[in-house]
């Protein structure tokens, strides 16, 4: 009897590891005219850690990341431009069912309705409100690995040579769960006190 009490423990601890949801992962897919820097940042106001960058916009620039479950992001893009025209072209997703970019979707392109742009840092910010048309206008031409309905933004000063600083929020939508490695040590001392109890003295 006791034995099979214990089995059904081991079985629903098994059940339970491979139910822990696993991080959520963001990819993306970037063309900036004419350089950039990818960060993923816990705070607004902190560029963050760096996951990717390229100074070339005829190629398109991919990239992933893991995200912690519980925790609030920001996607920070530096863009520089060098030339007469400027823009920011991306499409990015994220797997898993942790977080959420600010319109409340797990895909986002570059838009005029959910990115903000600073041109001090990363602070200052305010809403995009400039587009120069989507994947395919001129003079970039149709970048390959990106979405067509993607829009190359910028500030809407539409300065050249000059940086600008891109922010997108990812929102956390549940609490952590937590690690394997917890439950399983729960579960065992569970199982070392009903084996206790469950013991015939000699």
């Amino acid at each position: 009897m006791q034995n099979k009490f214990l089995k059904g423990i081991v079985a629903s601890l098994a059940i339970a590891v491979s139910g822990v949801a696993s991080a959520s992962i963001i990819t993306g897919a970037v063309n900036i005219d004419n350089g950039h820097s990818v960060y993923l940042s816990t705070d607004d106001n902190d560029r963050g850690d760096l996951i990717s960058s390229a100074f070339n916009w005829q190629d398109t620039d991919t990239f992933s990341a893991n995200l912690d479950a519980g925790t609030d992001y920001y996607l920070h893009i530096t863009a520089v431009d060098v030339g007469v025209i400027a823009g920011v072209l991306g499409e990015f997703s994220l797997t898993g069912n942790d977080h959420v970019f600010s319109n409340g979707l797990t895909e986002v392109l570059t838009n005029t309705q959910d990115w903000s742009v600073s041109s001090s840092g990363w602070n200052n910010y305010v809403d995009v409100t400039y587009s120069n048309g989507t994947n395919g206008a001129s003079p970039w031409g149709l970048r390959s690995g990106v979405d067509s309905n993607a829009e190359w933004i910028w500030s809407a000063d539409n300065c050249t040579h000059c940086t600008r600083y891109f922010s997108l929020a990812i929102t956390a939508t549940a609490e952590e769960v937590p690690e394997p490695s917890t439950i399983a040590i729960f579960a065992l001392g569970i199982m070392g006190l009903l084996s206790r109890r469950n013991k015939k003295p000699y």
